[in-house]
């Protein structure tokens, strides 16, 4: 399954929040799960558990900063493409069908 994670934290005084969302950023990371970080948010590869554990330690490690968090998940899960390696095969599929590579 892949799990697009978008994470808004509110109530901070600064305009930039890359500060807070660096410590669910090292979650994460230190998650084992294959991961690519994008400028509006986080594509996560793993099973249903794992995945939502990390979203629920994001959650809380969130509200451990702000009164309030607002957080977007998305999921793709496909019963015909078991196995892991979805979060790369996908953009190769897209940029075969382009001709070229495409900016990430």
């Amino acid at each position: 399954m892949l799990a697009e994670l978008e994470i808004l934290p509110i109530g901070t005084s600064s305009a930039s929040i890359s500060t807070i969302l660096a410590d669910c950023a090292k979650l994460i990371d230190q998650s084992g799960l294959d991961y690519r970080v994008g400028a509006m948010g986080t594509v996560i590869e793993g099973d249903w558990d794992r995945i939502m554990r990390l979203v629920r330690q994001c959650h809380q490690t969130m509200l451990g900063s702000v009164d309030r968090v607002v957080m977007t998940i998305r999921i793709d899960d496909r019963k015909d493409k078991p196995g892991s390696g979805r979060i790369v095969q996908k953009v190769q599929s897209l940029e075969a069908k382009v001709g070229r590579p495409l900016k990430r």
